[in-house]
């Protein structure tokens, strides 16, 4: 086991998420690969600080912010394991069992009683899938997704609920992973072979919507995803975004487009198209006028 999972962790400003990450894995016999879009001789004594407790760590300085497609891709090309995850810098294993145990949150204990790879490898391999996820939590305790929907008007539809709750009877829910049309990129567990084949990340875009991308190429060529319900780790969501003005707002109003001409039988060019689009440059304008 030990010797199928290697870590891609880009970074750009997050040094805490940074320093939680590799101090997380520095007893865990895994390979990890740092991909800083940002590098200082501060993050650069960090990597390497822990790596002396890691199994094996690469750090790869780039000389300018190129954007997550690249550096996942990059990072990428030093992994010779079967599996690969891609994890982003504000995601959290262990620390947020105190943080929900104090505030009476019901996750699951059997994800912090074992190893969180080793449980995603596992479900991966019984349920033969190509791509798998665990459960992603805000830190107020709540299902960030199980995933998500394309619509055909150029909207992502997260899916919150699963079959059988009431929590909120309005809410898309999940009754089987064959439903999805991709997995959040935020931790991801992928088969490495399947990722070179796809040819990574498409690195026109920059930095948002890619998995979107990657999860229409992936499902057209008939490769499965699925989703760990038994695994559930924290997602600081939007930790370095909130740091970047209004990147993401303009990420948002190009990529959307990037999506359409790419994969135009997904969507339907009609009047809730060019709605969602205007309300992409309404969410630029307001983000750069904050």
């Amino acid at each position: 086991m030990n010797n199928k999972v290697t870590v891609i962790i880009p970074t750009l400003n997050n040094i805490r998420g940074l320093k939680y990450l590799l101090h997380y894995f520095k007893d865990k016999p895994y390979k990890v690969v740092v991909v800083d879009n940002k590098p200082n001789e501060e993050k650069k004594r960090i990597v390497m600080s822990y790596g002396l407790g890691v199994r094996w760590i690469k750090y790869l300085s780039q000389k300018r912010n190129l954007g997550f497609a690249i550096a996942v891709n990059r990072g990428a090309k030093n992994v010779e394991t079967k599996w690969m995850l891609i994890l982003n810098d504000d995601i959290e294993f262990e620390s947020q069992k105190s943080k929900v145990k104090s505030q009476n949150y019901n996750l699951k204990v059997k994800s912090y009683q074992s190893n969180i790879l080793k449980e995603l490898v596992k479900e991966a391999e019984r349920k033969k899938l190509d791509a798998v996820s665990p459960v992603l939590r805000n830190p107020n305790g709540k299902v960030e997704n199980y995933g998500y929907k394309v619509l055909p008007y150029g909207k992502v539809e997260l899916v919150r609920e699963l079959t059988g709750s009431r929590v909120n009877p309005t809410s898309p829910r999940l009754r089987g992973a064959s439903e999805l049309d991709g997995l959040t990129a935020a931790c991801l567990l992928v088969k490495t072979k399947v990722f070179r084949e796809l040819k990574g990340f498409d690195e026109k875009f920059f930095a948002y919507l890619e998995d979107v991308d990657f999860f229409l190429r992936f499902k057209k060529v008939g490769y499965k995803l699925g989703l760990a319900t038994n695994v559930e780790v924290l997602h600081n969501h939007m930790t370095t975004t909130k740091t970047m003005g209004n990147f993401k707002a303009k990420q948002d109003m190009v990529n959307w487009w990037r999506l359409y001409f790419k994969h135009r039988g997904k969507f339907k060019l009609d009047f809730k198209f060019i709605i969602e689009r205007l309300r992409n440059v309404s969410g630029f304008i307001k983000a750069y006028l904050r």
